[in-house]
């Protein structure tokens, strides 16, 4: 606590002769800070400035202005006891009620009796001006505390208004992201659904033209081969003939060729007979093809019950994959296996050639069969499926379909 000689000072108050002169003279040789009062009420005026004691003669208290005085001391804060030293005549004292007064309005108020010796003057003024001067430090430490409240309280507020703030810019930034989210899985839908129809007009573009050219270039080729073969049946004695046979064959090869490409842009099994069956004659034909045997497998797929759009990406899936072993492979026989379980259809398409690190991306094939497996996962993301690819350099390779069953149609296939 910085000094303060204000609050150090002794009010004196002796009204009867040279009492308050005497005293203050002498306090002051000690080095205490005094200042002399002529009355009650100068004293009231004085002490709210800064008192450290009262002292005062029996005399003061019988002044006119006590009551003033009393309610002054009585109206100290908490933490204040205004130290009064009382000079006495001696014997009974003159006035009990004024000091019953003073003692429950002060609450700190030592009696001397008159005459006084100075060092016990001394004594007692160095103890009031002490216990003062704790009183002083608790003030203190009261209005520090005050002030801690205060600004605790307004850090308090400070925080929770940022705290709103925050809650605020949080709420509008999670509503923003919500939309923006929202906004997202539209779009995704949006691409998903077009997705779906771009495959579907594609699919449907393959049948037709597979249609048209099965049964009206198919048709025109085998009226022209009859044509031909009843041409040569005229002319075989003549070198016409053989010519009319070179033609005859390569009809007969472009029918071949023909009927080939209309299976492959869109086979008629797969409509009119199913999944298994046209898979068995895909996987015939691959295997007459390109030299490679072919073992099929789907004693445990249902001839009924799932979709027409996920047996139409299985067929895709499983000619891709045949396509990629031709091409990358090296093997010499591929086995095909076809199931469905509770909830899901399996595909598992399996050669013996020469394989690759699958955990290499690079090795993964070159960049058309890379591409064979970017659109293998693209068909399976429009219906939820998914793929593994399990294969070591020498030691083939395995594809494994899985493609979810939506619940409409598992509660299909089991009533079928």
């Amino acid at each position: 606590m910085e000094k303060n000689s204000l609050e150090e000072r002794v009010f004196i108050i002796a009204p009867v002769g040279q009492d308050a002169h005497v005293m203050a003279e002498l306090l002051a040789r000690r080095g205490f800070e005094t200042q002399i009062c002529d009355s009650l009420k100068e004293c009231c005026a004085q002490m709210h400035s800064g008192a450290g004691a009262f002292v005062l003669t029996e005399e003061a208290l019988e002044l006119g202005s006590s009551s003033e005085f009393f309610e002054t001391l009585g109206a100290q804060p908490p933490w204040s006891e205004l130290p009064l030293i009382i000079l006495t005549s001696g014997g009974e004292f003159r006035s009990a009620r004024l000091l019953e007064l003073v003692t429950e309005a002060a609450g700190s108020v030592t009696l001397l009796e008159r005459p006084i010796a100075t060092t016990t003057l001394i004594r007692c003024l160095e103890v009031a001006l002490n216990s003062r001067l704790r009183q002083y430090q608790v003030r203190d430490l009261l209005e520090e505390q005050r002030r801690n409240e205060h600004e605790l309280r307004q850090a308090h507020e400070q925080l929770a208004d940022r705290a709103k703030q925050l809650q605020t810019l949080v709420e509008s930034r999670t509503a923003k992201l919500a939309e923006a989210n929202e906004q997202l899985r539209r779009e995704m839908a949006e691409r998903e659904a077009l997705r779906r129809k771009l495959l579907h007009a594609q699919e449907e573009e393959r049948r037709r033209i597979a249609r048209e050219l099965h049964d009206q270039m198919g048709q025109n080729l085998t009226a022209l081969n009859v044509g031909l073969k009843s041409l040569l049946g005229r002319q075989s004695g003549s070198g016409l003939g053989s010519r009319v046979q070179q033609l005859q064959e390569l009809a007969t090869q472009t029918a071949r060729d023909l009927h080939r490409v209309a299976v492959e842009l869109r086979p008629a099994a797969l409509d009119d007979l199913g999944l298994v069956k046209a898979i068995r004659a895909l996987t015939e034909t691959w295997s007459t093809r390109y030299g490679i045997d072919v073992d099929f497998e789907a004693g445990q797929y249902p001839r009924a019950g799932i979709s027409s759009e996920i047996e139409t990406i299985l067929y895709r899936i499983i000619q891709e994959a045949l396509n990629n072993v031709a091409k990358h492979s090296g093997a010499t026989r591929v086995a095909v296996v076809l199931r469905c379980s509770a909830d899901q259809v399996q595909a598992i398409i399996e050669d013996d050639g020469r394989g690759f690190d699958a955990r290499v991306p690079s090795q993964s094939g070159n960049g058309s069969g890379r591409l064979g497996l970017l659109g293998i996962q693209e068909r399976l993301g429009m219906v939820g499926g998914n793929f593994k690819v399990e294969s070591a350099p020498e030691r083939g390779a395995t594809l494994l379909i899985r493609v979810p069953i939506p619940k409409a149609h598992e509660k299909e296939k089991k009533t079928n």
